[in-house]
């Protein structure tokens, strides 16, 4: 009942609407704001960044997209150009008459012509720009700034009395055009689409007011009492418009953060909610801490309504009692039970597919604390190009791209070199000094990771060039997610052995089919794990090898600090503990927002995090890149029902290549499994730079998969109905026939 009134309440409205609303100071709503706004004072820019851009896109933005803008944004822009389009055409039409009747020098008519042209065609670009590219959306107020002194410029400049003075024409007519009063109309119109932006309205005023006077002392003709007396009524006009400017934005961003405090506490959105929340798989421990959520938030609106503070005290030791609940949910084990069957709206491949490949109950891991330097210490440095043998020019810059471009393309370094793992390797713990911090010798560095690369099947997908774009894909999460400055040498280089190692030895089959067919690797690791296992093992059982030892000069407090860090974030690329992991991850991220990378625990849950969303990240790559991908593990898959259809078993869902729909069979995964992942992980990174490339690149993957899927259908349907009419046809033709001859026997 308390949520369905909250969403009625006119919180929800737009954030400048009540803003600047008399209904909003008559209902003294600033008591519920508040007073010590996280803000910087002179700019009125909120110090978290991520705050920042949230706010920025609240108003912009149609329900928090990056490409549509909002209905009160578009508005806004409707109302400034008319504006423009009207003022612009006064000005037309007036130089023309005054002209005609001999009052406007032809020099000044020239000149309003072309700055009037010039003017509208940026307008209009710049509206176009804004309107149909996502990018110019987000950053519109650049644009409208140029826009905005480029008018300012016209209108000081083309004042008649100071016209006449650059073009040393008479200025005897006092019949000039109505340029001054412009500029403070354009002041007041271009705050709305600005949305009472301060520092930009008073950047715009005081340029103005410098143009204005600085032009008028040096250029105009009028005498300095009537340019003084003007400036004067011109400039309160304009510090007036500045602190009204100032108030306005100042209660908007005090709307905007008790509506931003109000979701995070789960007041206006579910806690653990998302936009594809309600579509999302959950674990019953899931449910149990949303119903909690859910009754914590109802006791706290009751308590707004109590006037008696010992009953308020008793709700808010009950509310804190139940996040004491949360959090022990939170940190234990008990997320691995799944009521799939409940997930009504669910494609029943779909179902089989998870359940074969994504539950099962996992195991927790000891942590122990680091107190390891941060690699922020460590600078990135040139480093002499340790692969000019191979004579490609490119490659040294399509190295300094991992970790940095998104749709990093390992395949060209494998194509380049012959090797991904190898070369990927050397050329980052060159590059972080990762050698001489371990005194690693360049012959141990060579021997390891040629023997891990060596180690990887030329499987289709499970193969090193996978290894290495997951390691890529892990290091673009630390950079743009700035996680790296919280990361020690040790963190880094540990990251990477986790990475390259991650599928060391893999079969091309999966865990079921190991442990259905007793594989010696299944019998080895008890049937948990099996294949995340033996990668931990493969990976340091290299290191036993002669001159092949990575951490021979660790200590031994570092070295078993290191491997824990290794075999979790391994183990934890299990996906049939996809969603004991997510849900786990989700309560931390959305409900508690306790996650601190300087503990060494959530350090492991992070990271971990980290390698498991790389692990799929092809999902959210660029759809060209994506689509490789996918061939590459499909085929896989197909593979692998080639040889239980060869032992006459069962074939696993999807791995059927004869029957296996493959865009609906993607649509799902990406919907069911990447999407729901993706979310979550892009939650607790807050990355501008993730979320558009990342977040949007995921969901634009699967609009394209989703889109195949439907063709498809319509295809095969169509097929089936030709398939029916010829069979039918043919029934009838042979019905005739029969006939025919009975007939002519009978005669």
């Amino acid at each position: 009942m308390a949520s369905k009134e909250l969403e009625k309440s006119p919180s929800n409205e737009s954030i400048s609407k009540q803003a600047s609303s008399v209904i909003y100071s008559l209902l003294d709503h600033e008591k519920a704001e508040s007073k010590n706004l996280p803000v910087c004072p002179n700019l009125l820019h909120y110090n978290d960044n991520f705050l920042e851009w949230k706010y920025r896109q609240a108003l912009i933005c149609e329900s928090y997209s990056f490409t549509k803008p909002s209905a009160e944004f578009k508005n806004n822009l409707m109302i400034f150009y008319i504006f423009i389009t009207a003022y612009l055409g006064i000005l037309l039409a007036t130089s023309l008459l005054l002209y005609r009747k001999g009052d406007l020098n032809y020099y000044h008519l020239i000149f309003h012509l072309l700055c009037i042209l010039a003017l509208t065609i940026i307008a209009y670009s710049i509206l176009v720009l804004i309107l149909f590219s996502s990018w110019s959306l987000m950053n519109y107020r650049p644009l409208l700034m140029i826009l905005s002194f480029a008018f300012l410029i016209y209108l000081v400049i083309g004042d008649g009395k100071v016209l006449s003075e650059i073009f040393s024409t008479s200025s005897d007519s006092e019949n000039w055009l109505p340029c001054s009063v412009g500029i403070t109309c354009y002041i007041v119109m271009v705050r709305k689409p600005l949305f009472e932006c301060f520092y930009l309205i008073a950047m715009l005023s005081i340029a103005s007011m410098v143009l204005y006077l600085g032009a008028n002392i040096t250029l105009s003709t009028s005498s300095y009492y009537s340019i003084f007396s003007e400036f004067t009524l011109f400039s309160v006009f304009l510090f007036l418009q500045i602190i009204d400017a100032y108030q306005l934005e100042y209660r908007s961003r005090q709307i905007f953060l008790r509506m931003h405090m109000e979701e995070q506490d789960g007041k206006a959105k579910v806690v653990l909610g998302s936009e594809n929340e309600k579509e999302a798989i959950k674990t019953e421990i899931e449910m149990i801490v949303r119903t909690l959520d859910s009754i914590k938030r109802e006791i706290r609106y009751a308590g707004r309504m109590i006037i008696y503070n010992d009953l308020k005290k008793r709700l808010k030791s009950t509310c804190l009692e139940i996040e004491k609940i949360i959090r022990i949910i939170a940190h234990g084990n008990f997320l691995n039970v799944i009521n799939i069957a409940r997930e009504r709206d669910m494609d029943e491949d779909d179902k089989t597919f998870i359940e074969q490949n994504f539950m099962s109950p996992q195991p927790n891991n000891p942590r122990i604390p680091s107190s390891l330097m941060s690699i922020s210490e460590i600078s990135e440095k040139k480093i002499n190009f340790p692969f000019m043998s191979y004579g490609v020019h490119e490659l040294e810059s399509v190295l300094a791209t991992v970790g940095k471009n998104w749709n990093f393309d390992i395949w060209f370094v494998y194509n380049s070199t012959g090797h991904s793992i190898y070369v990927i390797a050397k050329y980052l713990l060159k590059k972080w000094s990762l050698n001489d911090s371990f005194k690693i010798p360049d012959l141990v560095i060579d021997r390891y990771f040629q023997t891990l690369e060596k180690s990887y099947y030329k499987n289709p997908y499970h193969n090193a060039c996978h290894a290495a774009d997951v390691l890529h894909t892990v290091l673009f999460f630390y950079h743009h997610g700035d996680l790296l400055k919280s990361l020690s040498p040790l963190d880094l280089l540990s990251s990477i052995v986790a990475a390259l190692g991650h599928d060391v030895g893999h079969q091309a089959l999966n865990n079921r089919f190991l442990v259905n067919n007793r594989d010696e690797i299944a019998l080895i690791y008890n049937d948990s794990s099996v294949l995340e296992n033996m990668h931990c093992s493969k990976t340091y059982q290299i290191m036993n090898k002669p001159d092949c030892n990575l951490f021979g000069s660790l200590t031994p407090e570092d070295w078993v600090k290191s491997r824990k860090l290794i075999v979790e974030m391994i183990l934890e690329t299990d996906m049939s503990k996809h969603f004991e992991i997510l849900g786990r991850f989700k309560i931390r991220a959305y409900s508690l927002s306790d996650f601190n990378i300087n503990n060494q625990d959530d350090k492991v849950q992070l990271l971990s995090m980290g390698l498991k969303c790389a692990d799929i990240g092809h999902s959210a790559k660029a759809t060209d890149l994506h689509e490789k991908w996918t061939k590459l593990v499909c085929e896989e898959f197909f593979n692998q029902g080639d040889i239980e259809k060869a032992k006459h078993q069962p074939v696993s869902m999807f791995c059927d290549r004869d029957t296996t729909d493959i865009p609906k069979s993607q649509a799902g995964f990406l919907k069911n499994i990447c999407i729901p992942l993706f979310e979550a992980w892009c939650h607790y990174l807050r990355s501008d730079s993730i979320n558009l490339l990342v977040l949007e690149q995921i969901k634009r993957n699967h609009q394209s998969w989703e889109a195949k899927s439907q063709t498809r259908r319509a295809t095969m349907g169509v097929c089936d109905s030709l398939v029916k009419e010829f069979e039918k046809t043919k029934r009838s033709s042979v019905a005739s026939s029969d006939g025919t001859k009975l007939h002519t026997s009978e005669f």
